[in-house]
């Protein structure tokens, strides 16, 4: 089993149980919907008691769905100014720096280069999906921390999933023409069509050099686990989140 389940107090969350081979590197967590709560600045609280680091060094953008990448240098986290960024991801080589993003049915995805420490996260729906906000993530670690493919691990989250995520034409049109070397990225069923968004990102992962042993993917549908997770798609427009964090030591 990929994920394994922990707890703090009333707090239910969850990690690969691969990445805690490296607890002396990063921190990480998936949240549930057991015990967190519905307002950021609390979930931030939460977050930094659990990653023992001060709640002003738990940084987060605001997303829109699309492909920018923050780096969380020094400047940036000391102007206190990230709120007003706009962003898809996040990726830091700070310590003591917990980078969060935001999730009800879009894919989290964890990023850590276990050489270099660095650590990145990335909020990958749909629209990120297509655009590849994987294969930007791994091409700005390589440029600008100077990470090597084999030394990145990486975790695809709880999301919705294959199971669940119905598409209709005009996605089916736009990841078939983007993606016509891809196999296997959609799903018939009773003249539905249903999008894996996990193994689109698994794919574009590959194409970007990285091993494949070194890609751990949750395979946990959260639309299917609404008694553990918010599911925007389930839940008809749930406005509850879960958050994905990571931090080096």
């Amino acid at each position: 089993m990929p994920l394994i389940e922990k707890r703090r107090d009333e707090l239910v969350y969850f990690q690969f149980e691969e990445f805690n081979n490296y607890s002396h590197i990063f921190n990480h967590l998936f949240s549930s919907r057991i015990g967190w709560d519905k307002d950021k600045n609390k979930m931030k609280e939460q977050i930094a008691s659990i990653m023992d680091i001060p709640k002003e060094n738990v940084i987060d953008v605001k997303q829109v769905h699309g492909t920018d990448i923050i780096v969380v240098d020094s400047d940036l986290k000391d102007s206190g100014d990230n709120r007003q960024l706009e962003g898809d991801g996040l990726v830091t080589n700070l310590s003591k720096i917990s980078l969060i993003t935001y999730h009800a049915d879009c894919v989290p995805i964890f990023f850590a280069d276990v050489s270099n420490r660095v650590v990145g996260l990335a909020h990958s729906g749909w629209k990120g999906t297509l655009n590849n906000i994987s294969g930007k993530m791994i091409n700005l670690m390589e440029k600008h921390f100077n990470s090597k493919t084999k030394n990145i691990l990486i975790g695809i989250g709880p999301s919705i999933g294959a199971c669940c995520y119905e598409v209709k034409e005009d996605l089916i049109q736009v990841f078939t023409k983007k993606y016509s070397h891809f196999n296997n990225i959609f799903r018939v069923d009773g003249g539905k069509t249903f999008l894996d968004l996990w193994r689109v990102i698994y794919l574009q992962i590959l194409d970007e050099g990285i091993p494949k042993e070194n890609i751990i993917a949750a395979n946990t549908c959260t639309s299917c686990n609404v008694d553990k997770f918010y599911s925007y798609r389930k839940e008809k427009g749930i406005d509850k989140r879960m958050v994905a964090a990571i931090s080096l030591i």
